[in-house]
């Protein structure tokens, strides 16, 4: 385990586009973290531009990936999708003796990490995923209203998250067409049919259609709050993109095959790379938590928050921050989310963010 390097903060991914912004916020933080990912050039050039320390190493490679955090005590990991990258930083984490973070939200991804809890643990370090927009605010929105009502047995999530994804966010929406929708249901993982569960709700005066989708929540709120019935909604910006994943979910075969995976993946290159400075200005997000218990008793809050971006980038520095300087609860080793390391009220810090009970 690293000593000399623990406050050491490396950010892997830090050119792409989530990225950018999150290494702008750690530096508003006044850190001082070492860019990296695969590609030299690209790397170098970002440590370039901000006078920041850069490496370029791969993670498919143990031994390169290792020696790749030497010095390192935190790693926030930025580069997606993290289905391919989350398990070979966190692998290369123990072995360097760093806690990992991240900013997916992929729910396999989480289970994946969270069944590295005891190994984290016994090293005396952290893992904990989900870091930005997926799932900070929906976490904590999960653990207020579990708070609310001790009880309850079942968690609703409505989200209203992004009008236009970036790249790596579309290439993750690209690798689960055509797979079903999951839910949580008395603590196990239960697949339901893509488009079957719909929802209207109100969110800031306003009817808006959502689509269950097996999005982070799943994962993180059931450790978070101990509900064990747990569904996610979302609202999906562009019309008749609901419509389109049910019927994928009917020709899963096809949408899953390596040709069409791929060839979509090129389509998504002609893509802008996300929403400009203007747009992550512009744009909120809502967020609305339902909990109920088996008398027939709820509780409802809502949250307002900005674009989903540009929180990202402030909610992944702020917990790297607290991660780095040792800004953590007691004895605060393994797997762990947001919400129960940081507790519900950690996202009414953030500019921007306000919360009301219903």
């Amino acid at each position: 385990m690293n000593t000399d390097g623990d406050r050491k903060l490396l950010i892997y991914g830090a050119y792409g586009y989530s990225g950018r912004l999150v290494v702008k916020a750690a530096l508003r933080r006044g850190l001082h973290p070492v860019v990296a990912g695969r590609d030299a050039a690209k790397a170098g050039a970002l440590g370039r531009e901000t006078g920041l320390e850069h490496r370029a190493f791969p993670l498919d490679d143990e031994t390169l990936a290792a020696a790749g955090l030497e010095g390192v005590g935190t790693v926030l990991n930025c580069a997606g999708p993290f289905s391919q990258t989350a398990a070979p930083m966190a692998a290369a984490c123990l072995a360097a003796g760093a806690h990992y973070l991240d900013i997916t939200g992929e729910w396999p991804v989480i289970e994946a990490l969270a069944e590295r809890d005891a190994d984290f643990a016994r090293a005396g370090l952290l893992v904990m995923p989900s870091v930005g927009a997926d799932v900070v605010p929906s976490d904590c929105l999960a653990a207020h209203v579990a708070q609310r009502l001790p009880d309850a047995r079942r968690l609703e999530l409505y989200i209203r998250l992004l009008d236009l994804p970036s790249r790596g966010t579309a290439g993750s929406f690209v690798e689960a067409l055509g797979r079903p929708n999951m839910v949580r249901s008395s603590g196990e993982l239960v697949e339901r049919r893509m488009g079957a569960d719909k929802r209207q709700v109100e969110l800031d005066g306003e009817q808006v259609s959502m689509i269950g989708l097996p999005w982070g929540d799943i994962a993180t709120a059931w450790r978070s709050t101990g509900i064990p019935d747990i569904a996610v909604f979302m609202h999906m910006a562009q019309p008749g993109t609901d419509q389109f994943m049910a019927l994928a979910g009917h020709t899963r075969g096809f949408w899953q095959s390596g040709p069409v995976q791929r060839g979509l993946k090129r389509l998504l290159k002609r893509l802008p790379e996300g929403p400009d400075a203007a747009a992550r200005a512009a744009g909120h997000a809502d967020f609305l938590a339902t909990a109920s218990n088996a008398a027939g008793d709820s509780v409802t809050s809502y949250l307002r928050t900005p674009e989903g971006y540009a929180l990202t980038a402030e909610t992944a520095s702020e917990i790297a921050r607290r991660v780095v300087t040792g800004d953590l609860p007691e004895g605060c080793a393994g797997f762990s989310t947001p919400a129960k390391t940081f507790g519900p009220d950690f996202i009414l810090q953030f500019d921007g963010v306000s919360r009301s009970d219903r």
